[in-house]
């Protein structure tokens, strides 16, 4: 494709607006144009072509091998190194080093941290150019290089745009920043330099400079950049030429600096300071700090105007012209002729220091539309891309078209449009209720409000506004227009999909009188629910009109001992039904009752439950208020429970254990009957092989012994504990697979991989132990079951969590 000439600034510039976001489409450029760097591309290569499909992994190799006329594009984040520019390019076809622009011009850029961070070492430079010329670079964040950020030293015709600087300068230690290193600007331009341009930059928390001319370089243009937190201390200089004859300082803001915020000396004659924001932070200290300072040496051909200096403290002098202090622009500009439109007047920014802020100045300030558009250095855009607008509610009081704005930001037409939704209303779940409106304060604008669901769209909608939709996704987009044309939108996303009616129960009894109990009843519906019953299980079922409150309890008083399933139903006024269901035992403890524990579903914490001769009462969570419990018949009087996962599906199934022989219940409704041990052993299986399904094992009490069945017929025995003992097992470790445990009079002890034992008080003599990991943490903890209670108290050991006492009957 053509490429553009480069004539004055704006070409200095290098096409400055042609900034990507993301990686650009190239179908339309060779790919010899453009150099790629992207450090976390799995292709990337420092000895690869650098095209988009191989790009290099830093910007070093990049630099070595680029050409004139192409650009660099350098892509993603935290590139640790010091980029040294070698290669030149010309003034038809110079060379581009452009980071990733993300959509939002005052988000962070491709970010480049010298020396890794934290670090306590000496960070070098981002970018030493070095005997070149014709070099652009732009879109980077440069973070803590304890050197320059950028140094350019012996070069012509270097451009330094869009860039952030934060840091450099300082030591960081404890990971965070010291006192600086030194005389150590942002930005240095040394040795026979010269025509170097740095634009739109923001640099802040820098040691003792923002920017450094110094002697010897000529023709540097310094535009449209802003400075915070620059200097902690007396002798620091935002932007210092120090023996740089011509140097432009033009419509840059720098705000909250302790130091001098301009300062021209050693002979930087013929330089131009116009249409600069500069605000002096008193508090550091009364006695120091000047706005603009120019040396006896410096004053010969130099211009100072339009500059905005105001100190945020006590009032003292703010000029320093010819070894000459002034309080006020005016009378700065009685002695010398300068200054004559200079204001001392607050700009109205925020400055928080050493930070990378939002100048924009607030829409009263006198800095709008007063500034000198005919200065040498003066952009067409801001320092983050705005172009530059007529405010109509202020005056023109600029030189040339009279309405540029002075510092940094030109304040743009505060035009907006908002838009709030509230949906999901109980019993109305499909009308969207929005709200929201336009500002337009420089002009009227129309506005639009389209529900995205086909209905037809409103003008100049009054807010608040119902919109009654389709069940389904939408899109509602509110449009404005100002008159000027320029055009506003907002969407939100609208979701009217109307879930499930669904129920909770969580049955439970009191303690001290077991006969009295209650149920917490849950629910769920976004249409009114019409009314629900309890059915206690007795006989007894109490109807009640409307919706229950959520979370409330119900009582009722059993005459009689008794184990008793309640079930809660629920309806809705579109016809929909739930039920749930839990189970109440009245002061019946029930000596067959075996605890046991499992994870029912696959990716769900293990919940605990019950089997007794046969019949095994399941929870789906270890949530004693929400758990609805399914009783399943598998088994006989006299059988042991034992659950794991056979199939190796993610989840347990059942199984029992009968005189020498495991019985295992599929998925499927299979069952498979495995010989295994003798009458007397306790089942003991898991995941003893680490493999995603469980083994057979077996404990022998009157050895105290496991024994372990691989997939592959071997046996694994170890002794562990003392006959009498209760086995557990399970995964202590977060191995994969299980560790031993024995249980003994309220008392744990689990055996770990490393043959260490630890021990743990959890529960009383008579207590049943189960197993199991509550909390889905990938790691298994204990519990107890009290059948004299009956309740559960599931311990959260291991996962950070305190102990949980779930009560399941």
């Amino acid at each position: 494709m053509p490429r553009k000439r480069r004539v004055g600034l704006a070409a200095a510039l290098v096409s400055s607006t042609a900034v990507v976001a993301g990686l650009p489409a190239v179908a339309a450029h060779a790919d010899t144009e453009f150099l790629y760097v992207i450090k976390t591309h799995k292709a990337c290569s420092d000895s690869g072509p650098g095209t988009q499909n191989q790009p290099f992994c830093s910007i070093q190799a990049a630099a070595d091998v680029v050409q004139p006329g192409q650009t660099v594009l350098v892509s993603g984040t935290d590139y640790t190194e010091q980029v040294t520019l070698k290669r030149s390019g010309t003034a038809d076809h110079p060379i581009v080093f452009q980071g990733e622009k993300r959509a939002n011009p005052k988000e962070p850029r491709t970010r480049i941290r010298p020396g890794g961070y934290p670090s306590t070492a000496k960070a070098p430079h981002a970018f030493l150019a070095s005997g070149v010329h014709d070099i652009a670079i732009r879109n980077f964040s440069i973070d803590q290089p304890a050197d320059e950020a950028v140094l350019v030293q012996d070069s012509e015709r270097i451009t330094v745009d869009g860039n952030s600087v934060l840091w450099a300068g300082m030591q960081i230690t404890g990971g965070a920043p010291g006192a600086p290193a030194g005389y150590t600007p942002g930005i240095r331009l040394t040795g026979k330099t010269r025509d170097v341009t740095i634009s739109r930059n923001q640099i802040a928390g820098s040691g003792r400079a923002g920017v450094a001319v110094d002697p010897g370089v000529t023709g540097s243009i310094i535009t449209t950049n802003a400075f915070t937190g620059i200097g902690p201390a007396a002798g620091s200089n935002v932007i210092v030429a120090d023996g740089a004859p011509g140097t432009v300082v033009n419509s840059n803001t720098i705000g909250g600096t302790c130091g001098t915020g301009i300062t021209l000396s050693g002979g930087s004659t013929g330089s131009t300071v116009v249409n600069n924001i500069v605000k002096i932070f008193r508090k550091c200290d009364p006695n120091v700090g000047i706005g603009l300072a120019v040396s006896p040496e410096s004053v010969a051909g130099t211009r100072a105007d339009y500059n905005v200096v105001y100190a945020d403290g006590p009032a003292d002098y703010v000029y320093d012209w010819n070894g000459i202090f002034y309080k006020t622009p005016a009378d700065f500009a009685a002695a010398t002729g300068q200054a004559k439109h200079d204001l001392a007047v607050d700009p109205k920014i925020f400055t928080a220091p050493a930070s990378l802020e939002d100048l924009t100045p607030t829409a009263d300030t006198a800095a709008m539309d007063s500034a000198d558009a005919t200065a040498p250095g003066q952009l067409d855009t801001d320092i983050y891309g705005n172009p530059r607008v007529d405010d109509p509610l202020v005056p023109n009081t600029g030189t040339g078209v009279g309405y540029h704005d002075r510092g940094a930001v030109e304040y743009q037409n505060p035009f907006a449009v908002s838009l709030t939704l509230t949906t999901g209303q109980y019993g109305h779940p499909l009308d969207a209720e929005f709200g929201g409106g336009t500002t337009s304060p420089w002009s009227p604008a129309t506005t639009t409000l389209d529900f995205g669901d086909g209905s037809p769209v409103v003008t100049a909608p009054a807010f608040p506004l119902t919109h009654t939709y389709a069940e389904g996704h939408h899109t509602a987009t509110l449009t404005a227009t100002d008159g000027n044309g320029t055009v506003k939108t907002t969407t939100r996303d609208v979701d009217t999909t109307i879930g499930p009616l669904t129920a909770g129960i969580g049955a439970s009894h009191s303690a001290t009188d077991p006969r009295n109990a209650w149920a917490y009843l849950s629910f769920n519906s976004q249409w009114t629910v019409t009314g629900y019953s309890v059915d206690w299980g007795d006989g007894t079922i109490e109807t009640t009109p409307g919706a229950p409150y959520p979370g409330g309890m119900v009582r009722h008083n059993y005459t009689k001992p008794g184990r008793y399933l309640v079930r809660f139903t629920i309806n809705d006024d579109h016809g929909r039904t739930a039920k749930a269901d839990g189970l109440i035992s009245v002061n019946v403890p029930d000596p067959g009752d075996r605890a046991i524990a499992g994870r029912w579903s696959t990716g769900k914490p293990a919940a605990n439950g019950l089997f007794n001769n046969g019949t095994w009462a399941l929870r789906s969570t270890g949530d004693c208020c929400k758990a609805d419990i399914t009783q399943v018949s598998f088994g006989q009087a006299g059988d042991l429970p034992a659950t794991a996962d056979w199939d190796g599906l993610g989840h347990d199934q059942l199984g029992i254990y009968r005189n020498g022989t495991f019985a295992l219940r599929h998925d499927n409704g299979t069952v498979t009957a495995i010989p295994f041990g003798d009458t007397g052993d306790l089942p003991v299986p898991g995941y003893w092989d680490g493999n995603g399904h469980a083994q057979l094992a077996l404990y022998r009490p009157g050895t105290a012994t496991f024994i372990v069945r691989h997939d592959d017929g071997t046996l694994t025995t170890a002794a562990f504990g003392q006959p009498g003992d209760t086995p557990v097992a399970g995964d202590w470790d977060a191995t994969g697979h299980f560790q031993l445990g024995i249980y003994r009079n309220g008392t744990f002890a689990l055996r770990h991989d490393d043959a260490t034992v630890s021990t743990a008080t959890w529960g009383n003599p008579g207590d049943q132990p189960i197993v199991g990991d509550w909390y889905a943490k990938g790691r298994m903890t204990y519990g107890i079951f009290r059948p004299t209670d009956p309740s559960y108290a599931l311990s959260g050991a291991y996962t950070g969590i305190y102990g949980y006492a779930g009560q399941v009957y």
